[in-house]
């Protein structure tokens, strides 16, 4: 009797596992939304452990999952070439992490809620300029420094990705503005340094000299 059911326990294990075993999946998993799931999940059928999700819009999502949602260290990869490298708690992004964009921009920066890029953070154009400094949704805003691919550098303020308030632009050729910003352009009172050392001070407007101040 006991060999019996040794044998039918034997039977039923196989079976099961002929299907699948929990912690990994021996085919794709179809769900009613159209997403293919790759990889280990729970007694429940959920995702959980590592394993690729691909949605129907051509997004895919490959890394770490817990109960189902992206958590530890993954990448989801849009369908227009951007993706997200880091690392996700509960489904969103957070903490250190990387942002690739199809145009060729690249953001390393503290992911507050999936998106958001806010805090310090480094910035490198696809023209080459490279931004190191604060960030508010992935865009400069607070102080920070930009370096153009020419040799030219601008250190200060920033508001709205322009350089606004308090700054210095150092041009390739050595000659330099500082003073105050607005809007990407000379606006109030600056100094401009030229590369053989003339000094103008005045009060500027949308980057012209409105009036020279005597020192």
């Amino acid at each position: 009797m006991k060999t019996i059911l040794n044998t039918v326990l034997l039977a039923l294990i196989l079976l099961t596992s002929s299907h699948f075993a929990i912690g990994q999946v021996s085919r794709p998993v179809v769900y009613k939304s159209g997403n293919v799931y790759h990889g280990a999940f729970d007694k429940f059928t959920r995702p959980n452990g590592f394993g690729t999700m691909d949605f129907p819009n051509g997004d895919k999502y490959e890394g770490e999952w817990v109960k189902g949602k992206y958590h530890g260290k993954g990448v989801y990869i849009y369908a227009d070439g951007g993706r997200l490298e880091g690392s996700w708690e509960n489904g969103k992004m957070v903490g250190p992490g990387v942002i690739y964009f199809p145009n060729g921009d690249v953001i390393e920066a503290d992911f507050t809620d999936g998106t958001s890029q806010t805090g310090k953070g480094k910035f490198t154009y696809a023209n080459g300029c490279v931004y190191e400094g604060d960030l508010v949704d992935g865009v400069p805003e607070g102080e920070g420094k930009k370096v153009w691919p020419n040799g030219a550098t601008y250190t200060g303020q920033w508001h709205k990705g322009a350089m606004s308030g308090q700054g210095e632009y150092v041009f390739e050729n050595g000659a330099r503005y500082k003073g105050s910003w607005a809007n990407g352009r000379y606006n109030g009172e600056g100094t401009y340094t030229t590369s053989t050392g003339k000094v103008t001070h005045a009060i500027y407007k949308n980057g012209k000299v409105e009036k020279e101040i005597e020192d």
